[in-house]
């Protein structure tokens, strides 16, 4: 995976521009696409996380030195108490279980909760101890499937009356938190044995990924974001199912 591949080049820019306009698309989209190209699940994991913490960490820049926005701080408390350990937890769970549960389903499964969960809860804003329990889950579920993103996600998006930027800006502030805890948790974890250094170009296709995605997030409304994170998770699931 980590020689030179046009294929996967091209996937990266796609999936970097999705995550640059919505906040998450490289683990929740690269995560099956990958697995279905045969590739092992924690193999996969530490391939793209490293691009996703690039992808959000230069989005991240852009956006407090272009629009002046600043992080949530209660719910900051929310995910680095409660969130960050729960992943942990999770990628302990994947490192015992990973060779005896199917975790192209399990993945399947959990977007799809995520995208019913979001179609019933109607309320703009969540109760306090309601936002709380999704935070756990997410850090648990993250953990084990990598796709905890879509979850912590649909939270943001109906946590918020503010603009879109302001949106973006609060995913990908705490995604990059998390794929970061997420990659130190596995390389001690997993004692290293499935962490390699990432071939530059992939970063380079990254970066072409934000440059795209930031031109087209200027003509994008709050409306047409939810949809377009939705889609993202969509997708996803159908690719997991396919494989599965």
């Amino acid at each position: 995976m980590y020689e030179l591949s046009y294929s996967i080049f091209l996937l990266i820019v796609i999936l970097s521009t999705f995550q640059t306009i919505a906040g998450v698309g490289i683990l929740v989209l690269g995560t099956p696409i990958l697995v279905i190209y045969g590739f092992n699940l924690v193999e996969v994991i530490t391939f793209l996380l490293p691009l996703s913490i690039f992808n959000s960490t230069i989005n991240l820049v852009y956006l407090y030195r272009n629009k002046k926005i600043t992080v949530d701080t209660n719910m900051g408390k929310y995910f680095f108490f409660i969130c960050l350990p729960s992943v942990f937890i999770g990628i302990f769970f994947l490192k015992q279980f990973n060779e005896y549960i199917n975790f192209n389903l399990l993945i399947c499964f959990v977007i799809w909760f995520v995208l019913i969960f979001s179609y019933f809860i109607k309320e703009k804003k969540f109760s306090e101890n309601f936002k709380k329990i999704i935070i756990l889950i997410t850090g648990l579920l993250h953990g084990v499937t990598n796709s905890g993103g879509s979850l912590l996600s649909v939270l943001i998006i109906k946590s918020y009356d503010d603009d879109v930027n302001f949106k973006r800006f609060q995913i990908i502030f705490f995604y990059l938190f998390l794929a970061t805890f997420q990659f130190i948790s596995i390389i001690f974890i997993f004692n290293q044995e499935h962490v390699n250094f990432i071939n530059y170009y992939y970063l380079f296709s990254a970066f072409i990924g934000i440059i795209i995605g930031n031109i087209f997030s200027t003509k994008i409304d709050d409306d047409q974001l939810k949809y377009f994170i939705k889609l993202l998770a969509f997708i996803s699931s159908i690719l997991l199912l396919s494989k599965s």
